[in-house]
């Protein structure tokens, strides 16, 4: 019984999951719409997120150097991070990434769903501190053919420069609109808080399928500090 109502809340949450779009060159969406608003879309993530994390289990201990046991417990706590929101769409159709599979000389399976590729890149080189936020765009092609749809996840931590944790977890989300094979974008849009101290940022993304970790990437921006305001002129 308690399992069945685990069940039921975690669809729950990710049945109420909206894909925030902050703006910007990457938030345009296929359908044309526009999200309601940004504190919604963040409480809205963070549900998500920790239910996503109980999901995915093993795989997410293993990113925060835990052990299996302890995986949904640990997903749940590290959910949705602070400063962060996620949205994702789908961008060419399971045909498209096949018949491109096929060209490169890639046998496409018939049963199952596999990555092909995944790339992962900022929208900004430098950002300003309690400027515009940084998109961070993950690209994910996914080739093959399955009657059932895969789980995609995608954990993204912040690191500074000297290798310590920007934030005290990362941000895991789940990619919406999967539906097989194709070429999603998932993307993470930070705003980076004022008085963040300045340097180069690497967010390290894992993206998972199913649960299983099948690839790792990093991305890159600087942060400075925002300009000072010019003095009024008399």
């Amino acid at each position: 019984m308690k399992r069945t109502l685990s069940l039921t809340l975690i669809a729950t949450l990710l049945a109420g999951c909206a894909a925030p779009d902050n703006g910007g060159r990457y938030g345009q969406r296929n359908d044309g719409g526009r999200s309601s608003g940004t504190e919604g879309s963040a409480a809205q993530n963070a549900a998500a997120g920790a239910a996503i994390g109980a999901v995915a289990g093993c795989a997410l201990a293993a990113i925060a150097g835990k052990k299996c046991a302890e995986g949904a417990a640990i997903g749940a706590a590290m959910g949705a991070a602070i400063g962060w929101t996620t949205y994702s769409e789908k961008v060419a159709t399971a045909q498209t990434v096949n018949n491109e599979a096929r060209r490169e000389g890639l046998a496409v399976p018939s049963n199952e769903i596999r990555l092909k590729q995944y790339d992962v890149f900022s929208s900004a080189s430098v950002a300003r501190a309690g400027g515009d936020p940084v998109q961070v765009v993950g690209n994910i092609k996914l080739y093959g053919q399955s009657q059932r749809v895969p789980e995609v996840v995608q954990s993204m931590t912040l690191l500074k420069a000297n290798g310590e944790k920007a934030s005290d977890k990362p941000q895991i989300a789940r990619v919406e609109r999967v539906d097989g094979a194709g070429q999603y974008r998932a993307v993470g849009v930070y705003k980076i808080p004022r008085g963040m101290e300045q340097g180069q940022y690497t967010v390290q993304s894992v993206l998972l399928l199913d649960g299983r970790e099948v690839a790792r990437r990093t991305a890159m921006f600087q942060v400075a500090q925002a300009a000072a305001p010019a003095l009024a002129q008399r």
